[in-house]
């Protein structure tokens, strides 16, 4: 069933509202993050044993990380190259949406990544660092420098197929959903690698997941992709 543009808005709205607030009373009140990477930590070592295994940073680093480049740059190839074929259902600011999220959600979680001065769990003193750990919206001394590892920019790899699901979920409800589900699979994997290797804190990829939905939210208000408008125009 259809449902207004305006009630997609506030649906969506307090969504995101609701799960950033629960992203942070459970992350910033509890020790879940810490209970987590625990698993991947080797406190005899005092290191990530997985930091610089083979397989870790060839393959599930380096090699996904390609991967999803080149499965970006396709998806928003074949797009272009379906819309001039005059696919149905298919308009430009369908495209526009799917495209534009390939770009600017690991460009936003890289640029997050810079401004949030948050340091990687394998530099932290509960780690064998030598960096104190701290909440989301603590700062850290000027003598330990910047840190980068807040967002989750690996995992953005993975959520930026948020986009395409958002742009097609109207047309092509079943190929919205499959992108749906792969960018929920390759983000938590991504992300979980990422951890194992003392990258990121668990709430670092769930923030990143957070991020990636709210920018294709935005764009899909900037381009009027709302349920009871899947085919109107271009």
């Amino acid at each position: 069933m259809m449902i207004g543009t305006a009630t997609f808005l506030r649906r969506q709205a307090s969504l995101l509202l609701l799960s950033g607030i629960a992203l942070l009373l459970v992350f910033e009140f509890t020790n879940l993050d810490i209970r987590v990477n625990n698993l991947f930590f080797d406190a005899q070592t005092q290191s990530f044993p997985l930091r610089d295994h083979p397989f870790m940073t060839q393959v599930m680093h380096h090699g996904l990380k390609t991967a999803m480049l080149l499965a970006g740059i396709g998806s928003i190839a074949l797009a272009i190259w379906k819309l001039r074929q005059r696919s149905a259902g298919l308009r430009s600011r369908h495209v526009w949406v799917g495209s534009l999220g390939i770009i600017l959600i690991p460009s936003a979680i890289a640029l997050l990544k810079r401004a949030t001065n948050k340091h990687c769990p394998w530099s932290l003193d509960i780690y064998g660092g030598n960096i104190p750990y701290t909440g989301l919206f603590e700062t850290h001394a000027a003598q330990f420098g910047a840190g980068q590892c807040f967002p989750a920019g690996h995992a953005s790899g993975g959520f930026m197929l948020f986009s395409w699901a958002v742009a097609l979920w109207i047309i092509q409800p079943k190929l919205a959903k499959f992108s749906l589900y792969l960018a929920v699979a390759l983000g938590v994997l991504m992300g979980v690698a990422r951890m194992m290797q003392g990258a990121h804190f668990l709430s670092h990829v769930l923030w990143t997941a957070w991020f990636s939905w709210a920018i294709s939210m935005m764009l899909a208000a900037a381009f009027g992709i709302f349920p009871n408008q899947g085919t109107q125009g271009r």
